[in-house]
């Protein structure tokens, strides 16, 4: 089939590769404009452009999908089926324009996590498993008829990123299986359960700051879903302190508890190697394996306390009560 190619990230390069491997000829690359990056703002493209110009397929900088000359040019490609994997919402209008449809790959088992984090809030809200889904896009986000879908397990202490390289890879596969299936006009269409949909929305930098008052297993949770991007952060002081990684510990394991009864956010003590421990809202005490201060390398967590001189007794800041963020909280677990 003639497949065009609409994405903008990392997630959607194994897909783009394993299209171009198939049997199916991937004709155009649809993706945004070179955007400017790094401290000297050089202009970088995104990931499926650099791996569309290693493969020798033509791409299409786009600017606004709603305009008239970027519905000219999209229709006039004349593919069978469009394939799009982190992209835009594709405006209404065009709907209609692959002679086969839209087909999405989107890293979560839909109606769950219907949304742009879907990995992050599977990690934040503790799942142990997850997967991808192939369906057709309709007029709304993440609603479509279902084609195939495969659940996939979380390790224990995987992060997003982590989870996402993953995923990606498994969804490649699952979408190359997809486009046969369209070709062969075999594609099942299995229509969404909607009282099963729970929603995945954007994150922002805001997203990042860590309430120690939560429980210790929603912290580790929170700090695995938010790595890489935005990113778990805590403040001591006016620093503030990137938390990479993290792990839940039992209290045999804290070697020098330095302070009784510690309120959420303080460093409780160190482990063996020492790792300071943080107690969360539960009481549990959380272990910072990784850290960043601003500027600088990650570290263990470590040696982080020993260049800061940590002695135990430290507290991180408690974030205000967000009574907005609490209801969103709630609409993600009721769906």
């Amino acid at each position: 089939m003639r497949i065009a190619f609409l994405g903008n990230g990392a997630f959607g390069v194994p897909t783009l590769y394993a299209l171009a491997r198939s049997t199916h000829e991937v004709i155009s690359v649809i993706t945004r404009q070179d955007r400017p990056a790094g401290r000297g703002r050089k202009l970088l493209p995104s990931p499926p452009k650099t791996a569309a110009m290693e493969l020798g397929i033509s791409v299409v900088e786009i600017k606004d999908m709603k305009s008239p000359e970027t519905e000219a040019s999209l229709r006039a490609l004349d593919a069978e089926v469009w394939v799009v994997v982190a992209f835009p919402i594709i405006p209404e209008n065009l709907l209609d324009s692959p002679q086969q449809g839209i087909v999405n790959l989107h890293a979560s088992l839909l109606p769950r996590y219907r949304g742009a984090a879907p990995v992050q809030w599977a990690l934040i809200r503790g799942e142990t498993a997850t997967g991808v889904t192939t369906f057709f896009i309709d007029a709304d986000v993440d609603t479509g008829a279902i084609c195939l879908q495969r659940e996939v397990p979380i390790g224990r202490e995987e992060t997003a990123g982590e989870l996402s390289e993953r995923l990606a890879a498994i969804g490649a596969g699952l979408m190359v299986e997809t486009i046969d299936r369209v070709e062969a006009g075999t594609a099942q269409r299995i229509v969404q359960d909607t009282q099963q949909a729970t929603p995945a929305p954007k994150l922002s930098k805001a997203d990042g700051e860590l309430d120690w008052r939560l429980p210790a297993e929603e912290v580790v949770n929170r700090v695995r879903g938010l790595n890489p991007w935005p990113g778990g952060y805590t403040h001591i002081g006016q620093e503030r302190i990137l938390v990479l990684r993290v792990r839940q510990l039992v209290e045999e394991e804290v070697v020098s508890a330095t302070v009784e009864s510690p309120p959420p956010g303080t460093v409780w003590g160190f482990l063996e190697d020492g790792s300071p421990v943080v107690v969360a809202g539960d009481g549990e005490a959380v272990a910072l394996l990784e850290l960043q201060r601003a500027g600088k390398r990650a570290v263990a967590g470590a040696e982080l306390a020993r260049g800061l001189h940590w002695k135990g007794g430290e507290k991180f800041r408690l974030p205000p009560v967000d009574e907005n963020a609490a209801e969103q909280g709630k609409r993600v677990e009721r769906g």
